[in-house]
């Protein structure tokens, strides 16, 4: 859906509206003016009836004008004038009738009104806001100006669709009006989202809109109340465990060589690997924020790895071009080759791990037995292989996490004694 997909919503609304009212309003002044049109067009029987007994009666042209006067019937005889209604002007009604006096007999003397007709109508033409009725016949025509009757007008028919047309943009852009809390509740959600955490949700009024927006912010005070309580607690147990940590492995540095002092050594070892270990799961947790990515070289990035693990030169063999590049965060792209190289040296057989990288893929590859468990087993926290008795159960879990960070994703399979892990850096 397009990003505004309610205000688009509400525009096309409103075009359909205006068209609705538009068309109807149209359809009705058509069907009015007509109806109005043939109301007045019932003068032309009038005229029938004069010209009718003009034929009978066999009277002059200055009686049959003076009979039209009697109607408020005035006859144009400009020629000029005739011209340019007829030409101009809008033809709205006209009506055919047969031979008026067909018993007439034919004299050679021309009388006003021949009485020879074929095809005989009357036409009503509006021109220059007037009214006027054209009689043609077969042998002559007359035009007549009507002083009583007006053209049809929409005066009325207009001011009321105006009227309608602004109260549906008046109820509209009121509408739309509302929508700009919605506008900026959007904008504040989302700053809070990219960790501004003290703006403001509150919202003046007492809508649904501006309700909505003052919980936003009554949840908005509760979360950053936690995340402080949440941060102050972190600072307070990493402080309180290193220190005791710290000053363990300093005394029991201090103790003879014995295989008792090896083993407090490593319980001290494996306790702040747990704790850096759980420090980077939190990062991980509070969200990665993709504009720390940049373009690194992937062997400086595996350099890290390596010094990171301390691991020897012996125990890994990497094949990686000095120009392929990484578009990653450096530290934590880092910390998840080591993890992989770790694992990969723990777990072979011959305690080496091959570390490639081609068609879009970087591999860490070993000899030894595969997976007692499927991957997604052990992409879980705190889930191990039965003979890692040295892990805490993060390792690939970290991996995980900070691939799916970048936008990359973690595979594995399984072949020929070989056990190949790969992160797939064109997903």
């Amino acid at each position: 859906m397009p990003r505004y997909s309610i205000l688009i919503t509400v525009i096309i609304a409103l075009i359909v509206t205006l068209g609705t009212v538009s068309f109807t309003v149209w359809e009705f002044y058509k069907l009015n003016r007509q109806q109005y049109l043939s109301s007045i067009f019932s003068k032309n029987e009038l005229i029938h009836q004069i010209y009718k007994d003009v034929i009978e009666r066999k009277q002059t042209k200055s009686r049959f004008m003076t009979n039209l006067l009697l109607y408020r019937l005035n006859l144009i005889e400009s020629d000029s004038d005739i011209s340019d209604i007829l030409s101009e002007g809008d033809k709205v009604q006209k009506e055919f009738f047969d031979d008026l006096i067909s018993s007439i007999k034919k004299e050679k003397r021309r009388y006003l009104i021949s009485d020879m007709l074929e095809k005989s109508y009357i036409q009503m033409i509006v021109y220059n806001d007037k009214i006027y009725f054209y009689l043609k016949t077969s042998a002559e025509y007359f035009l007549m100006e009507s002083r009583d009757l007006q053209p049809y007008k929409m005066g009325s028919l207009l001011y009321a669709y105006m009227t309608i047309i602004w109260i549906i943009l008046f109820s509209f852009s009121y509408i739309l009006r509302s929508f700009y809390p919605l506008r900026q509740l959007r904008d504040h959600i989302k700053k809070f989202a990219d960790g501004d955490l003290q703006v403001s949700f509150n919202l003046k009024g007492k809508d649904e809109i501006a309700e909505v927006a003052n919980e936003f912010n009554k949840a908005a005070k509760k979360i950053n109340i936690l995340i402080e309580s949440r941060n102050l607690f972190l600072r307070n147990i990493m402080h309180e465990l290193k220190t005791p940590i710290t000053k363990g492995r300093f005394s029991v540095e201090m103790l003879e060589d014995n295989k008792y002092k090896k083993r407090l050594l490593n319980v001290f070892i494996r306790m702040e690997g747990l704790i850096n270990e759980m420090a980077l799961v939190e990062q991980i947790s509070s969200g990665f924020e993709q504009a720390s990515r940049e373009e690194y070289r992937a062997v400086d990035v595996l350099s890290e790895a390596i010094d990171l693990g301390y691991f020897e030169r012996e125990n890994y063999t990497l094949d990686i071009s000095s120009d392929l590049m990484l578009n990653v965060d450096y530290k934590l792209f880092a910390t998840a080759v080591k993890n992989m190289i770790d694992n990969a040296i723990k777990y072979a057989d011959d305690s080496k791990v091959i570390i490639t990288a081609r068609e879009g893929k970087l591999l860490f590859e070993n000899y030894g037995k595969g997976l007692d468990e499927p991957l997604s087993y052990y992409l879980e926290p705190f889930t191990k292989s039965h003979k890692a008795v040295h892990s805490f159960g993060l390792g690939l879990y970290i991996v995980n996490s900070i691939l799916l960070s970048h936008g990359y994703e973690l595979k594995y399979e399984y072949l020929n004694g070989w056990n190949r892990f790969w992160f797939e850096l064109s997903a």
